[in-house]
């Protein structure tokens, strides 16, 4: 079941990085003019905290910033090793967000480990910087408990 898990991860964040590479931003997003959007569509971030660091893609489906969803991988070494990839969504205005979400893989140093909901608020601070309150819960019997995560994030 964990390899299936790592396949669909692998496959999603393929495709999210082949539609990033292959969007010509001259376009101007199904417009006729050559300009430039004001919120690109898709756009890559790096995020690091006190507990974790990674790396990740963020897909725009509102016309600004109102409503996006990331995707990421995640490695987190305070009290548990986990190497995680959330798909979180954001929900809001263009800089104050409510996020929730869940673990498409978490791999844990210890045995028992279980899929996760995470939940949280963002604050976006213009178009490439931003922060992150998150909560990690596992959804089953795990002696891992919850992880509480405060992310600075830069997006380019």
């Amino acid at each position: 079941m964990n390899k299936m898990k790592t396949i669909l991860a692998s496959l999603l964040l393929s495709s999210v990085f082949t539609f990033a590479n292959e969007q010509n931003p001259a376009s101007g997003w199904g417009s006729s003019a050559p300009a430039e959007p004001e919120w690109p569509r898709a756009r890559f971030f790096l995020h690091a905290g006190l507990a974790d660091v990674g790396l990740g893609a963020k897909i725009r489906f509102s016309s600004e910033n109102a409503i996006y969803m990331t995707i990421d991988l995640r490695y987190q070494v305070w009290q548990f090793q986990y190497i995680r990839i959330p798909a979180l969504f954001y929900l809001g205005g263009n800089n104050l967000h409510f996020v929730a979400g869940f673990t498409l893989l978490n791999a844990v140093s210890s045995s028992d480990a279980s899929g996760e909901v995470g939940v949280g608020l963002n604050c976006d601070f213009g178009k490439h910087f931003g922060i992150d309150a998150l909560a990690f819960t596992p959804m089953g019997a795990s002696s891992t408990g919850a992880s509480l995560l405060l992310d600075f994030r830069y997006a380019f």
